[in-house]
């Protein structure tokens, strides 16, 4: 089910209805029951079939979790063997959870990626490929139940309490096929308790929701379009049209998934959780290790705490620091799609953060903090890193590798640099540079001076914020983009 579809604007306030005056209202269990069922209907409407994998990863993490928990308990005595036991049930869950990912993702990438080995030495395979459909935020939710049994492993995290919590938190609606991919110590526990309905939580939940359909269905949307025929023939979008196609995917891609993170953390907050925030600003970093810290942040941080870290992370001097920054930047670009595009775009990453950020004295440098800022001012050095990240998407877009290079060969200036024929009309174009212009200003403004526009909102009378909701929400019925050329659906459904 999509947020911006006709059915979850009927799924969505029946819940909401039936959660607060009658669900809440009984004892704990019974909510999160309520809770469980929703979050099935919401997954299922897109195939019911699948909602199998989503229930096998849940007890098989709960069951796990507990005897996790029971063997913490006694790790006192009898050390070693009971060390042995938890790693064991460790593994258990790797395996299966990753095994489920890597057969429903990865199965026919590997097929075709080992006979093309072997066709190098002149070898020819057989290919054996399958028609296998992709389960929605399967890359989501096993990444976000394969952390309870780490941190279960770790003595990081306490136990479920029944089987109900732990199967609502892993597969909580607001949240569960496009993240934020949640911790157990952050979302868990707030399972445990009723909630208590708060008007001003509602109303900035609100707003959050209709600022991320903005985002998605007037900006994101209508430069999808563009883009769209930009990628589906890069041949013939040679000069400007390239350049504005790679721009353009760039603020897509941002604008798509922040637009469903804000809409997940509103949707939450109007049923009493607090959902992480996905995204900070990250076109406005100053490095691209400071981008990595405010792109994707649940993921960025996922990718710390389970895979870099463990490899050692920087504690292994600088050669290692640096393998170990390729490897979880080539497994983050896997993460994303079964392609090596995908793992090219993430090896790319990884040398920016290895190489331009020393190079430019963004990080780690003996410089005093205000020489940096007077050798490469703020404003610089966002738009030399959006840039290099823009270029980048490049193979995270095309279709395919032979694409991407053609891609790369059309970003210059051409005698026909004409943009008007790839899907917008010119007052289409006009009104997309026009949105993005405004939606960089209120997040510029947010930068600055985090809260401040929000406060001095609330302090206006009540007739002019009412006057400013209802135009809101009518500017997105009317400037929305819709129709042919559109899916609508949001980018990060596909990983």
């Amino acid at each position: 089910m999509l947020f911006n579809s006709f059915a979850f604007a009927v799924f969505f306030p029946l819940v909401f209805i039936l959660y607060w005056s009658v669900f809440n209202k009984k004892s704990v269990r019974i909510r999160n029951l309520f809770l469980l069922a929703a979050s099935y209907v919401f997954y299922g409407w897109w195939d019911w079939r699948f909602l199998s994998l989503l229930i096998i990863s849940s007890l098989l993490d709960f069951l796990i979790g507990k005897y996790l928990y029971k063997l913490n308990q006694s790790e006192s005595t009898h050390e070693t063997e009971i060390h042995r036991k938890k790693t064991i049930l460790l593994v258990v869950s790797i395996v299966v959870n990753i095994g489920f990912l890597g057969f429903f993702k990865y199965f026919n990438f590997f097929a075709d990626s080992f006979s093309d080995l072997f066709a190098l030495f002149n070898v020819h395979l057989s290919r054996t490929t399958l028609h296998i459909v992709l389960p929605v935020g399967i890359s989501f939710y096993t990444f976000q139940t394969l952390s309870y049994t780490i941190d279960m492993y770790r003595k990081r995290a306490q136990p479920a309490q029944d089987w109900i919590q732990f199967f609502a938190f892993v597969s909580f609606f607001p949240q569960l096929v496009a993240g934020p991919i949640e911790r157990a110590k952050n979302l868990l526990p707030q399972f445990e308790a009723l909630k208590k309905p708060d008007y001003s939580v509602f109303r900035s939940a609100m707003i959050l929701m209709a600022w991320g359909f903005f985002k998605k269905i007037m900006i994101a949307d209508r430069l999808a379009v563009f883009v769209e025929n930009v990628y589906d023939n890069p041949a013939a979008a040679d000069g400007l049209p390239m350049i504005v196609g790679v721009f353009f995917f760039a603020f897509q891609l941002y604008f798509d998934f922040s637009a469903y993170s804000d809409i997940a953390r509103g949707t939450g907050s109007l049923f009493g959780f607090k959902l992480m925030q996905n995204f900070h600003n990250p076109y406005f970093a100053t490095s691209f290790g400071n981008f990595w810290k405010r792109w994707h942040i649940s993921l960025s941080s996922w990718f710390m705490d389970y895979v870099y870290i463990p490899l050692g992370g920087n504690r292994k001097g600088k050669t290692r620091t640096n393998m170990h920054v390729l490897i979880v930047f080539a497994v983050s670009g896997l993460w994303h799609g079964a392609s090596w595009n995908f793992v090219i775009w993430g090896i790319l990453n990884a040398l920016f953060m290895i190489i331009l950020d020393p190079v430019l004295n963004l990080s780690g440098s003996n410089l005093h903090k205000a020489e940096r800022e007077k050798f490469l001012p703020h404003i610089f050095k966002s738009i030399l890193i959006f840039t290099a990240w823009a270029i980048s998407l490049i193979f995270f877009r095309a279709k395919g590798f032979d694409a991407a290079i053609v891609s790369f060969k059309n970003l210059g200036f051409s005698q026909s640099n004409e943009i008007v024929n790839f899907g917008l009309t010119s007052t289409e174009l006009k009104l997309s540079f026009l949105l993005l212009t405004v939606a960089l200003v209120i997040e510029i403004a947010g930068e600055w001076k985090a809260g401040v526009i929000e406060s001095r909102f609330y302090k206006m009378p009540p007739v002019f914020r009412w006057f400013f909701y209802i135009a809101f929400v009518l500017s997105i019925v009317y400037f929305g983009q819709y129709g042919t050329g559109n899916e609508h659906s949001f980018i990060y459904f596909q990983f």
